[in-house]
């Protein structure tokens, strides 16, 4: 880190060019309009990507075969079972290298070309950032892979990384800005040259669909650093990700003055995406169930079946799978978009939320509901409320996993040892306490006080600077 670097910091958040002090992750998103010659150009730096990922997977695989095949001869003799052949490093840092020396032929195995050169003919015609950031890719999944070897990773057991293969994943690669916080905007690689466009490394300016005037008065007043731009193509739609880092809310949109003073408890179903209700037993708000998949089944069949009667390698084919694609492309951003719109909601309006720590990767293992659940976004509704709750300085409560929260009446307290499913209305005995079932949850639900003396978990962004900059 130079001078300039130390001199942009200030506790460890970098100032920008105006001296605001950038510390909150975010990511803008926007749709491409690209001409031909830039769709080419995509379109080879997605394959780009993958050919760098599987060069060190293949180089990867190899070193631990052979090293494996010398522990196992080493072992019939008697022997150590250290292998004479050293183990490669994982690290991004010399996959980086190693690929660089590789492709510019410096290497003794780098590609031989018919005119007698060594190294990658075509590698001027990318941007270098797709090479070494695909390098990182590949470090960051072997990484994945050794940590789950070894037991410290959680989740479930992550095998070694697969190859990629074209039309098998999906098409996508990541370009740094390469400028650090306090530099002027418009020296920096990646920036908006005018309202509708775009400049990228190598393509020059591309077209955007959408408005770009919020984040474009960010960066020019200073509250917002672009660090990265992700661009990946779905249904034939290519979108850039720009990732970097921004200034707190204003005050006022921080304020917690103007919001509910009571915890409000969210209960998250399949019915109702949330049902919130406050401590007094007050509903706060209902937000409808997120369906969008179950609305889009008769068009989604009829896409299967038009696309199961196309001759396979066919333009009719390519056609129909592309039909098939937008169709599940718009299902996905419908449901993204109700989803951001009840978290905005909630944590606009709320001092305090209650929500339950659902084992939402267990529920979907139930073959009856897997699709309904996968539907209703919970696990999605919870990552929103729990990063944009940071912006907005919201306490968030996470209710244990083991909570009786629909089973307990609010009334009295009572407990019930069962209650199906299809039980839509909670019914107590004791009190007569009748009740809608997911009202009654979040009213417990903003009751429920923790064990533990912290009462806040708040979630912490994805580390920006760490995927741009590696």
């Amino acid at each position: 880190m130079n001078d300039e670097d130390v001199n942009s910091c200030q506790n460890g958040a970098p100032l920008s060019h105006t001296g605001q002090v950038l510390s909150r992750a975010v990511t803008f998103q926007f749709a491409l309009d690209p001409n031909a010659k830039q769709r080419v150009l995509l379109a080879k730096c997605a394959g780009a990507r993958r050919f760098t990922v599987n060069h060190h997977l293949a180089r990867v695989k190899a070193n631990l075969d052979v090293r494996s095949a010398e522990r196992e001869v080493l072992g019939e003799h008697g022997k150590s079972p250290e292998p004479s052949t050293p183990s490669l490093s994982w690290s991004g840092f010399s996959f980086i290298n190693e690929f660089n020396a590789w492709k510019n032929g410096q290497s003794d195995d780098s590609p031989l070309n018919d005119d007698g050169s060594r190294g990658l003919a075509w590698r001027h015609e990318l941007p270098s950032d797709v090479f070494e950031c695909a390098s990182v890719d590949a470090a960051r999944a072997l990484e994945n892979f050794s940590a789950s070897r070894r037991g410290v990773r959680g989740g479930k057991p992550v095998g070694f990384p697969r190859f990629q293969a074209k039309g098998k994943v999906t098409p996508s690669f990541r370009l740094r800005n390469r400028a650090t916080p306090g530099t002027t905007p418009s020296s920096q690689p990646i920036r908006f040259t005018d309202p509708s466009h775009l400049r990228l490394p190598k393509f020059g300016p591309v077209k955007l669909f959408g408005r770009t005037r919020k984040v474009r008065r960010m960066i020019e007043a200073g509250r917002f650093h672009i660090y990265s731009a992700t661009l990946t193509e779905r249904a034939g739609r290519w979108t850039v990700s720009l990732t970097g880092v921004a200034a707190e809310l204003h005050q006022v949109k921080r304020s917690r003055s103007s919001r509910h003073a009571v915890p409000i408890g969210v209960d998250r179903g399949i019915i109702s995406l949330a049902v919130a209700a406050d401590t007094n037993g007050i509903p706060f708000e209902r937000f409808e169930g997120v369906k969008t998949l179950k609305q889009a089944q008769e068009s989604l069949k009829a896409a299967n079946r038009a696309l199961a009667r196309t001759t396979p390698g066919s333009k009719g084919r390519q056609q129909a799978r592309s039909r098939l694609a937008k169709r599940h492309r718009k299902v996905a951003n419908t449901r993204r978009h109700l989803v951001h719109q009840a978290s905005k909601s909630l944590v606009d309006r709320a001092q305090v939320l209650v929500i339950e720590d659902l084992n939402v990767a267990g529920m979907v293992k139930n073959r009856h509901l897997s699709r309904s659940i996968s539907d209703a976004a919970m696990a999605e509704l919870s990552r929103q409320v729990l990063y944009k709750a940071t912006w907005h300085g919201v306490e968030v409560r996470v209710a244990d996993r083991f909570f009786p929260s629909s089973k307990t009446c609010s009334g009295c307290g009572l407990v019930k040892s069962e209650l199906d499913l299809s039980t839509r209305t909670y019914s107590c005995g004791t009190c007569g306490l009748v009740i809608d079932r997911d009202l009654n949850a979040a009213i417990n639900l903003a009751r429920w006080q923790p064990k533990e003396p912290t009462l806040e978990k708040r979630a912490e962004p994805p580390n920006a600077l760490l995927l741009a900059t590696a």
